[in-house]
């Protein structure tokens, strides 16, 4: 089997490279060739050659947002999400095997089948910017991937913010959590539900948290800025 494996995720590096490395694993112990694309805000790691899409019996594209497909078109395409992939990458890969169709132009712009399953947005902030915003962000990831969850995450600090939230992944979330230590300006998300909580919950009980926004989340009335340090709950982290 020669497999084409293509990650792409608005979180950035962290969920598509692991992705991509596990399924990638996956694919060898099967004993199939494989070639690899990673998207991320910024850039496109390896991108696949012409001859390597031409050649391929399988292509899985792994993704979180909008990607365009065309390239694919007449190969026989399974598209998923992280949380499905990486639950048994290598029983993923024989399903995708098992149940892949060509790609025809009407499947352009394909959903991956992300209907029905609860879609959230987060800011991790903290002061430094380093620490517990970036091992909070993570934390959180990795508990949308176990739950099944759609999880897009900006993190923010003195340095300024990384992986910014676009305007449609903000308009299609069903909450908003705000895991931050400092000022968090919340003018565009008046009209969502919105949860806070602290860097140090987010961290240590990340899937509690996420669960927590969704049941709990209270709907934004102003548009000014705004702590998100955990008073609304009066959790500290």
């Amino acid at each position: 089997m020669n497999l084409l494996i293509v990650t792409a995720c608005p979180n950035g590096m962290v969920t598509s490279v692991l992705t991509s490395r596990l399924l990638e694993a996956a694919a060898h112990r099967l004993g199939w060739s494989t070639a690899v694309e990673v998207h991320d805000p910024k850039a496109i790691g390896s991108p696949l050659t012409p001859a390597q899409i031409a050649n391929a019996d399988l292509v899985v594209v792994v993704k979180t947002g909008p990607l365009s497909l065309q390239r694919f078109v007449g190969k026989r395409v399974a598209q998923s999400t992280p949380s499905e992939a990486l639950l048994d990458p290598e029983a993923f890969l024989r399903s995708a095997a098992d149940t892949a169709s060509e790609l025809q132009q009407a499947d352009e712009v394909d959903a991956a089948h992300t209907s029905g399953k609860p879609k959230l947005v987060a800011i991790t902030a903290c002061p430094t910017g380093v620490a517990h915003t970036f091992m909070a962000a993570e934390a959180l990831q990795q508990a949308a991937i176990r739950k099944g969850y759609d999880l897009q995450v900006e993190t923010r600090g003195s340095v300024g913010a990384r992986n910014v939230l676009e305007a449609q992944a903000i308009e299609e979330a069903d909450v908003v959590l705000l895991a931050a230590d400092i000022e968090v300006d919340v003018t565009r998300f008046a009209g969502k539900r919105v949860f806070r909580c602290g860097t140090g919950v987010a961290l240590k009980q990340p899937d509690a948290t996420l669960d927590r926004a969704l049941e709990e989340g209270s709907v934004l009335a102003g548009g000014a800025a705004a702590s998100a340090s955990g008073e609304q709950k009066g959790e500290k982290a």
